[in-house]
């Protein structure tokens, strides 16, 4: 049998590659199911100055225009009543004051105003 180690070198030479690597992370929104890479989860992007999110919010810098112009987009937040990440999609949230999923906004809809109430009904399809 044969004992092979690393030398120092290598080992520091391994470590310093895989810190290197930052570690992806993926967003997954509980009603439809979307998956996609994020970059940041809060209230104000490292890449965004002057600007802070009323919620935490996942985040991706916006893809569709040159990198580093501080634009971004807001992929989904977690439900405020069931803590579950949902998209930003209007057929999977709601926002009023805070982010609900579809199920939690229709359950609790009586609770908004008469105003908020009727743009709920609008806009969602009965699950």
């Amino acid at each position: 049998m044969e004992i092979v180690s690393q030398s120092s070198d290598e080992k520091i030479q391994e470590k310093s590659e895989n810190e290197s690597k930052p570690e992806i992370k993926y967003f997954k929104c509980c009603v439809c199911i979307l998956n996609e890479k994020y970059e940041y989860f809060g209230k104000s992007p490292p890449w965004v100055r002057d600007y802070k999110l009323e919620e935490d919010a996942y985040i991706i810098e916006d893809p569709f225009l040159p990198p580093k112009r501080g634009e971004f987009l807001i992929l989904g937040a977690h439900c405020v009543k069931c803590g579950l990440a949902v998209c930003k999609d209007t057929n999977c949230s709601f926002y009023y004051i805070g982010t609900y999923c579809i199920k939690c906004a229709k359950q609790c809809s009586k609770e908004f105003p008469n105003a908020v109430q009727e743009k709920l009904n609008r806009i969602i399809v009965p699950l």
